[in-house]
């Protein structure tokens, strides 16, 4: 769930007085506890939003507030604040930062997903300790076309390599990277190593440093790198970055060379000016061709301001950001200079993403939105393009903190809030929403295109922990289920199954910490009078034989045919050639398929009184239903099947209600799944992929308890050391004229992670769920895991008793 964090509403409308190209959309990314809410609370200490500095061990900082969130220490549901920040080497104008600070847990990365839907740039934060870490690498290939900057974090601790982490993301990531300012250490008479203090400002020439003993962003001393003896070992490193930079831009960038040499720098990497280098490195971190790094320590407060200057220097505005994805695909989608996105050539259609809906105790429903082009005014008639609803809209408003701002219109890149009582029900999260920017039912001048126009579409990964939710009285029946379709429209990686045989109400999530917050919300915010049974690994079936075709047909005109078969979305591009259309809703990996729809989309031939759009949804919603409680080995949902409707389908023109398309189509899939036997249903489970970090060492007793105790296959075994022999010549291809500092810690520091292996296998989640402990055993609790979901596996006939025993 996304949470401004907010408070009253203003007294008063305002329009939104900052210019669309003082804005930055952004959001911090990391790896769990790296540092991304510690960073983010210095962030707003630095930008005066708070004066006083929050810390997530005593559970008192900004974005983190939930109780859940302060008992645990991490962050649960994307948080977004808005900023000001002043960028001294730009304008004396201020710009807006629109921050959303994201969860790390795996559990959550559904969180990370939509937040990235809506954000312009991003700044990855990375451990200088840990470097590199599988999440890391997870979160990167989901934020790939989203510009960045990375901050390498905790430079401060004992081990921290700021080189090492950054030769681990030139070549885990195989992205061009630049240093913009490195790490400063100073020797002092409390400590026998270097400690950790500044950094060196690669584009100014400027050694940064801080009085870590006060205790404040404040306390920075600047010092002229070009005045020092040219002995200095701090000017001595910065020159060789600097020229360093020069090259990798001089190699990137064709304009910047021409100003290299023709301007009044001559040559000489030392003059060029910081407006030059600075220009060049927005225009290639926008282009995501390069990504900039810096170094800090937040906990610290080191670093904090040049990072801030980094996001306001390096990531676009809306106006410079990347298009939307549209759908359909043949609808255009250009870039204007003055608005951004200029969708279907329509200078009056608004296009907005709902990325959020969360209920308010105060304020009831509340739908967050992102404007990607035209502007959404108050009171404008708008259409849901999902469901084809029209309805007009109440207030805007604009969060920022502990302040909920009313305002008439929303302008493109901006993110505000949809309020009031005529949106209930009519949102839900991964619509588009389309206006007329001025007229307000103006949503009729639209054609059919726009009507069908769906922007950057929200992937839900899919569940695969469940546990069984039970009222305490029947009499509380109502109250569960009304509690589970809020908390559904709010976090769209739940998923409810109903058995309709059993009766059973089944809860589905990412994983046991998903669910355990679902639970805690359910019964200590919600206060539902419910049980719940034991969190379990969600199983499937699949047929593997598709069913004989079955039929109805009467004297009034009613004539379906259909048969259930499995089905892999890959072939959907060939269905379509073949002139069949491939339906399927969220959170459910059974498609439907109708032979012949796209000839009868044309408005020519559909004669029918019910609409396209309505027998579609009947016919989609009862195929789903349909196939949730199907399976014949377990009585399991089906997974990866289509219902294909053949072509000669039809029904009475003159029908107006759906009710019979819907009973037909579900007495139709009954009976055409008892034409296969029991023994064409496959048990299936969620297997995941594993990357298991451990000594060199214990690898031989990690792979045999991996191999033999949870019947995993191992896919390869990784040596982690990127300085290792047979990695040094990829990585200088990879990282071409960057100049890495010296790390001058790691020589004084016990590196224990120098002889690491990663171990990759493929390993049944059901396997896995307790390997944590039993791998810190094995290692000595140096060994580490990371699972990613890799997809649905067959179960060995050996394992399904026990299985089914289990269910």
């Amino acid at each position: 769930m996304l949470r401004f964090v907010c408070g009253r509403f203003q007294s008063g409308i305002r329009r939104y007085a900052t210019s669309i190209d003082r804005f930055r959309n952004i959001g911090i990314i990391a790896h769990i506890d790296a540092g991304k809410t510690t960073t983010t609370e210095r962030m707003l200490y630095c930008a005066g939003k708070i004066k006083r500095i929050g810390d997530v061990d005593s559970g008192d900082t900004v974005t983190d507030f939930l109780p859940q969130e302060r008992d645990r220490g991490i962050t649960i549901q994307s948080a977004a604040i808005s900023f000001q920040w002043h960028d001294s080497s730009r304008d004396n104008s201020p710009r807006v930062i629109n921050l959303i600070d994201t969860p790390g847990h795996a559990d959550f990365i559904f969180e990370v997903i939509r937040s990235l839907k809506v954000l312009d740039g991003a700044v990855l934060i990375l451990d200088g300790v840990a470097g590199v870490e599988a999440q890391t690498e997870k979160l990167w290939r989901y934020s790939r076309n989203i510009p960045k900057i990375c901050f390498v974090n905790k430079m401060d601790r004992v081990g921290a390599g700021f080189s090492k982490t950054l030769k681990e993301l030139t070549y885990k990531t195989d992205r061009r990277c630049v240093v913009v300012n490195f790490p400063y250490f100073e020797q002092t008479n409390q400590s026998e190593d270097p400690v950790f203090c500044g950094v060196i400002d690669v584009i100014n020439m400027k050694l940064l440093k801080w009085d870590t003993k006060a205790n404040s962003p404040d306390a920075v001393t600047v010092v002229d790198l070009l005045k020092l003896n040219d002995s200095d070992n701090a000017k001595v490193e910065a020159i060789k970055s600097r020229e360093s930079m020069v090259e990798i831009l001089g190699e990137l960038d064709d304009v910047f060379v021409q100003e290299f040499f023709d301007g009044p720098s001559e040559g000489n990497s030392l003059k060029v000016s910081p407006q030059v280098l600075n220009k060049s490195i927005r225009k290639l971190t926008i282009a995501n061709e390069l990504t900039p790094v810096l170094a800090g320590a937040s906990f610290k407060n080191v670093g904090i301001q040049p990072l801030l200057d980094g996001i306001i220097q390096y990531l676009p505005s809306p106006l410079e950001a990347r298009l939307p994805e549209v759908n359909p695909k043949d609808i255009p989608v250009v870039h204007d200079p003055k608005v951004g996105a200029l969708i279907n050539k329509q200078n009056n259609l608004c296009v907005a993403l709902a990325f959020k809906v969360t209920h308010d105790q105060i304020r009831g429903l509340m739908v967050f939105v992102r404007i990607y082009s035209g502007v959404l005014n108050s009171g404008n008639t708008v259409m849901n393009t999902t469901t084809g609803e029209k309805f007009r809209i109440g207030k805007l408003v604009i969060m920022q903190a502990d302040q909920a701002q009313e305002v008439k219109s929303l302008s493109p890149g901006q993110i505000g809030v949809l309020t009031g009582a005529t949106i209930t029900n009519k949102v839900a999260t991964g619509d588009t929403i389309i206006s007329h920017s001025i007229k307000k039912d103006g949503i009729r001048s639209f054609g059919e295109k726009e009507s069908q126009l769906k922007v950057n579409a929200i992937q839900i990964p899919p569940p695969v922990f469940s546990v069984i939710v039970e009222p305490k009285s029947l009499g509380n029946k109502k109250l569960i289920e009304d509690a589970l379709k809020e908390i559904t429209m709010e976090d769209p990686s739940l998923h409810v199954i109903i058995d309709e045989e059993t009766g059973q109400t089944v809860l589905n999530g990412m994983g046991q910490l998903h669910l355990e917050i679902a639970k805690f919300r359910l019964v200590n915010e919600m206060k539902v009078p419910v049980d719940f049974g034991k969190i379990a690994v969600s199983y499937k079936e699949t047929l593997e034989v598709p069913t004989e075709v079955v039929t109805f047909k009467d004297e009034r005109g009613f004539h379906f045919s259909l048969s259930v078969e499995s089905f892999e979305k890959d072939t959907i591009n060939i269905e379509e050639r073949n002139g069949a259309s491939c339906f399927s809703v969220d959170n459910d990996e059974n498609y439907l398929i109708i032979e012949g729809f796209q000839d009868r989309l044309q408005k020519s031939n559909w004669a029918y009184q019910i609409p396209i759009r309505n027998f579609v949804t009947t016919i989609l919603s009862s195929a789903m239903a349909s196939l949730q409680s199907a399976g014949k080995v377990g009585h399991l949902p089906l997974y990866s099947c289509a219902v294909r409707l053949k072509k000669d389908w039809d029904f009475p023109l003159d029908l107006q209600s759906p009710a019979e398309l819907l009973s037909i189509t579900r007495s139709l899939i009954t009976e055409a799944l008892q034409t296969v036997d029991v023994s064409n249903y496959t048990l299936l489970e969620p297997v995941m992929d594993a990357h298991i970090s451990v000594p060199q060492n214990d690898i031989g007793t990690v792979m045999q308890d991996l191999c033999s105790a949870r019947t995993a296959t191992i896919s390869s075994l990784d040596d982690e050391n990127v300085s290792s022999s047979d990695k040094l010549m990829e990585l200088e291809s990879q990282s071409k004229h960057l100049y890495y500092p010296t790390d001058s810690t790691l020589g004084t520091a016990k590196i224990q992670d120098d002889k690491l292996k990663t171990i990759h296998a493929i390993c049944p989640l059901k396997e896995m769920v307790t390997y944590s402990s039993k791998l810190r055993s094995l290692t000595k609790g140096r060994g580490e895991l990371h699972m990613d979901y890799k997809g649905m596996s067959k179960v060995s006939q050996e394992r399904i008793p026990d299985i089914l025993q289990e269910l």
